[in-house]
């Protein structure tokens, strides 16, 4: 038995040593994608098509613009249709904006939840602007976040319905009235995991996360945990090890702001500059995770089986939160074992 006691010891290193958990990410982004053209040129004044599964969600990425339709904010599957607004002779219009309506209809398609408006602008000097609804006598303000950095100001919202938006300068004395829209927390989930072959230990890890933002603004300090399992299995010639351990962080804590960057410059094939289309986030936080727990672990051989507690090392990370469109990628730097990723997403949740 003392052998045993031997093996159990260094699968408990092989465990605990590194860091608390032990995460690979799948390769390649989440499902939520939209399903339709290309939308790289979107704004060519004619409609665009695209369909959209309620289930995943998708966003639509026009010249300025980007509409994010969280998991489930659909009530149901829809084609819908985008197409520019003509330049408006009020002086106070920035972005003309879009029309978006479900195919068939003169209205956008049903939600169930918010979906996301970002408008991105170049060289605009005032934050007294705001997304606004185009109506039969005039427009409506929609409550609007602002935010630059670099040149560029961001410009977002969230919109329980569709019909045409752009962007306005705000008049002294004007601003939306909030009372008219319900009010949502943001919430972000990743629930993930991975099977690991890495020679004679085999692991499978589950994360299990979730962090909510209750100010109504996407952007803002979110609060939730995290937790992890990690399943380690070893075969030992005619017997084997196993072990499982938890960990978890029941105060995870971090804030996500609009994330307002040029694109990286690159060579192109003619040797002239040109800016890299990156799929760049629209907003981005910094936390950390410390998470700590413990486990047990059974090493059995020739018909023996020894079973012992295991002690998992405590692990303070530093946590990135990205959340491009609907997806959302978290990345964690383990000591120890470096760079893990994982995937979810956000949408807003009726209070």
């Amino acid at each position: 038995m003392t052998k045993l006691k031997i093996i159990v010891a260094v699968v408990i290193l092989l465990i605990a040593g590194g860091a608390a958990y032990f995460v690979i990410t799948r390769a390649g982004e989440p499902s939520g994608t939209v399903i339709g053209k290309d939308s790289a040129d979107a704004f060519s004044g004619t409609k665009q098509e695209y369909g959209l599964i309620a289930a995943d969600g998708g966003s639509i990425a026009l010249a300025s613009t980007k509409i994010s339709f969280p998991p489930e904010s659909l009530k149901s599957d829809a084609v819908i249709q985008v197409s520019e607004m003509p330049q408006s002779s009020d002086r106070e219009v920035v972005v003309p904006g879009f029309e978006l309506t479900e195919k068939g209809k003169s209205s956008g398609p049903e939600m169930t939840s918010p979906a996301l408006i970002v408008f991105t602008l170049d060289d605009v000097d005032s934050t007294a602007l705001s997304i606004f609804r185009y109506t039969d006598d005039g427009y409506k303000l929609i409550p609007s976040h602002v935010a630059q950095k670099d040149g560029k100001t961001v410009v977002y919202a969230g919109v329980a319905h569709f019909s045409s938006y752009g962007v306005r300068r705000l008049l002294n004395g004007e601003s939306a009235d909030k009372t008219e829209y319900p009010d949502y927390n943001w919430v972000i989930y990743a629930q993930d995991s991975y099977d690991i072959d890495s020679g004679a230990m085999k692991r499978k890890v589950t994360l299990d996360f979730k962090a909510v933002n209750t100010s109504g603004d996407i952007a803002g300090e979110y609060k939730g945990y995290a937790h992890a399992k990690t399943s380690n299995d070893m075969d030992i010639g005619d017997g084997g090890v196993t072990a499982d351990s938890s960990v978890n962080d029941d105060s995870v804590s971090f804030s996500l702001e609009p994330y307002v960057e040029l694109g990286d410059l690159v060579e192109r094939d003619d040797g002239l500059a040109n800016l890299e289309p990156e799929k760049l986030p629209d907003f981005m936080g910094q936390g950390s995770l410390n998470m700590s727990g413990a486990g047990s672990g059974t090493v059995s051989a020739r018909g023996y089986t020894y079973g012992a507690g295991l002690k998992v090392q405590d692990s303070h990370d530093a946590l990135t939160v990205s959340v491009t469109g609907p997806l959302v990628r978290l990345t964690v730097n383990v000591n120890g074992i470096g760079t893990l990723y994982f995937d979810g997403y956000v949408r807003g949740e009726a209070k």
